[in-house]
């Protein structure tokens, strides 16, 4: 296990973040969050990290060197672009904070509206948290026909809320993420697309 991904998940314990942020932050599983948060610590004492039995595996996407080029944005959202060809829609709704990139030069390219859609784990409040909410200083998406971005996808949580959401003031047509890890092909009789997608493959000697 990285030692880089030991330090983020301490780091974003120690600022208040609960397990299921974190794994959402860390595009990583709710349980390896748990984990990590739990045992940080001694792991990063140790020589050498443990193997973690197969019911703690999990993969690391880390894709730090696409995600801070926007010329390399640029050409990520190109090829989603092209997988949008037979699609009729209005507008583009970026999930933040990781959809709202590609989202918005999704949208100048093929010169549709605007949105960002903030879930509701990126709402710290005292109160609780029970929905999020749609940017209201974008372009009006109600009653359109839009579709949802999104950088990774790990339990499907947050594409799930934003679904349900815009199904209450528009039509999500199709998701559009770059990884998925959650292996999920529909939500909410919404089809998901990607360009690549994470497995383990267990070879048994």
């Amino acid at each position: 296990m990285k030692k880089e991904l030991i330090l983020k998940a301490l780091k974003l314990r120690d600022m208040g973040f609960p397990s299921g942020d974190i794994a959402e932050e860390l595009n990583i599983s709710v349980k390896t969050a748990l984990y990590l948060t739990l045992n940080g610590e001694e792991l990063l004492k140790a020589e050498e990290c443990p193997k973690e039995d197969s019911e703690k595996l999990d993969i690391f996407l880390e894709w730090d060197n696409v995600r801070a080029s926007s010329r390399r944005l640029r050409n990520i959202s190109k090829i989603i672009c092209d997988m949008l060809s037979d699609v009729e829609f209005d507008g583009v709704v970026g999930i933040s904070s990781g959809g709202v990139p590609l989202a918005t030069l999704i949208s100048d390219e093929l010169d549709k509206n605007f949105s960002i859609y903030v879930p509701k784990k990126h709402i710290h409040t005292e109160k609780e948290k029970t929905t999020g909410f749609i940017g209201q200083n974008m372009s009006s998406i109600v009653g359109k026909d839009v579709i949802i971005v999104d950088d990774v996808m790990t339990s499907g949580n947050s594409v799930k809320e934003t679904i349900k959401y815009l199904k209450g003031i528009a039509n999500p047509k199709k998701v559009f993420v770059v990884m998925d890890k959650s292996g999920i092909d529909e939500i909410e009789g919404v089809s998901i697309e990607h360009l690549f997608r994470t497995g383990v493959v267990d070879i048994k000697k």
